[in-house]
C-alpha cells in the first residue's frame, strides 16, 4: 500500500471545522453504577450545545433506546435536524476511544479515510469485541474506504496539530496491556504511517 499521505490524506487538528461529532450512547448501569439516569441530563445538555453548530451522530445499541432519546430530545429541546441515530451496538461510551479515527483529502474533501484501530478497553478492563465493530460499521455506512492496523490504539490517546504532528505519551502507547509485542520505535513508525505524521 501507498503511503496514506503520499496519497495526499492527512489527520485534521482538534479544532479543524468538522461535519458532525461521533458519539455513543450511554446506557449500560455497569459504566455508571447506580448513577446512570443521574448521566441524562449532563449529557442531553452536552449534546444539545455541540447540535446548535454541527450533526451529533450517535451510535446507539437498539430500537427501544432510540426511542428513549427521542423523548429527552424533545424534554431537552434539542435541535433534532442535527441528530443522527445508528444502531451500532456498543460495550461501552467511550467513542473518541473507540471509534473511527478519520482521515481528510484537503485536495478533496469529500474523500474520507477512516483507520479502525483495535481497541482493548484500556488493557482488558472489560470485553470491548462491540466497540471494535463500530469504526466498521461506520466505514461501510458511509461507503468511507478504511484500513485496520491491527495494533491497539485508543482514539483518546492522541493529540494532533494537522500539521503533522502528534502528541501522546508512552504510559497510553507503550503500557504492557496495549501492545507489549512493540518497542517504542515500532509504535513510532505506525503513527507515521497511519496517522500521517
Amino acid at each position: 500500500m501507498n503511503s496514506l499521505k503520499s496519497l495526499g490524506y492527512t489527520f485534521p487538528a482538534e479544532w479543524a471545522k468538522h461535519e458532525a461529532t461521533w458519539l455513543t450512547w450511554p446506557y449500560l448501569n455497569d459504566s455508571f453504577p447506580g448513577k446512570l439516569e443521574s448521566v441524562y441530563p449532563s449529557y442531553m445538555t452536552f449534546i444539545k450545545q455541540i447540535a446548535l453548530g454541527e450533526k451529533v451522530r450517535m451510535n446507539v445499541p437498539n430500537g427501544s433506546q432510540i426511542a428513549q432519546i427521542k423523548v429527552l430530545l424533545k424534554k431537552y429541546e434539542v435541535n433534532e435536524k442535527n441528530i443522527e441515530l445508528f444502531i451500532h451496538p456498543s460495550n461501552d461510551v467511550w467513542c473518541r476511544d473507540h471509534g473511527p479515527a478519520f482521515l481528510v483529502k484537503p485536495s478533496n474533501p469529500d474523500r474520507k479515510m477512516i483507520i479502525s484501530w483495535e481497541f482493548n478497553a484500556w488493557g482488558g478492563k472489560y470485553s470491548s469485541n462491540l466497540d471494535n465493530e463500530i469504526p466498521d460499521k461506520i466505514a461501510q455506512l458511509f461507503k468511507y474506504k478504511f484500513v485496520k492496523p491491527g495494533i491497539i490504539m485508543e482514539g483518546g490517546s492522541v493529540d494532533f496539530n494537522g500539521a503533522g504532528t502528534v502528541l501522546t505519551t508512552t504510559a497510553c502507547l507503550l503500557n504492557k496491556n496495549r501492545n507489549p509485542h512493540l518497542l517504542q520505535e515500532q509504535i513510532e513508525n505506525y503513527l507515521k504511517k497511519y496517522y500521517c505524521i
